[in-house]
């Protein structure tokens, strides 16, 4: 399995790592973002969005369940909350899988709503809290991501800055 992780010691730092993996994004992604509630997972999909270059301000769809927004060289980034929801009937039920027939790229919270239903390959990003502001992230890829493409998803990684003018001091390649 491929893992890669990442600490964050504020929100921005979680809206630039999600900035990061949104530049890497290709059509036809998954990305299921998971932790508990408050742990930033809206702001880390703020960030994909950005990344993306979606210009609309994204918002967590908790009441909508799905947010789309068009990209700027065309396609659709979904924002999804399956919060609400109950069980993977519910998520079914929701018509989430029209969305994986897309060539689309899909961010979704609370994934394990939707357990055994997210088609492979996919990339599970685990937010985890480690105090107020402090979080663990975990990004791992679930099925068969090409390798290339994870090399260069880690080579972007380790270029990037996490906190004004340095280095994230704890990253692990």
């Amino acid at each position: 399995m491929w893992l890669l992780e990442r600490t964050s010691r504020d929100e921005d730092a979680t809206r630039r790592i999600g900035a990061a993996l949104g530049r890497w994004l290709q059509p036809g992604d998954i990305v299921a973002v998971q932790g508990p509630l408050g742990a930033g997972k809206t702001r880390l999909i703020q960030g994909i969005a950005e990344g993306l270059g979606v210009t609309e301000p994204v918002q967590s769809p908790s009441f909508v369940l799905i947010q789309a927004y068009p990209l700027p060289g065309g396609g659709k980034f979904y924002h999804v909350d399956l919060y609400r929801l109950e069980n993977p009937e519910a998520v079914w039920a929701l018509g989430l899988w029209d969305l994986f027939d897309e060539m689309a790229i899909i961010a979704m919270e609370w994934p394990e709503r939707a357990a055994g239903l997210i088609p492979e390959p996919y990339l599970r990003v685990t937010l985890i809290p480690l105090d107020d502001t402090v979080r663990h992230i975990r990004i791992e890829a679930v099925g068969a991501f090409p390798v290339e493409r994870l090399r260069a998803l880690q080579v972007m990684m380790d270029q990037e800055r996490y906190t004004p003018g340095s280095p994230d001091p704890d990253h692990r390649p």
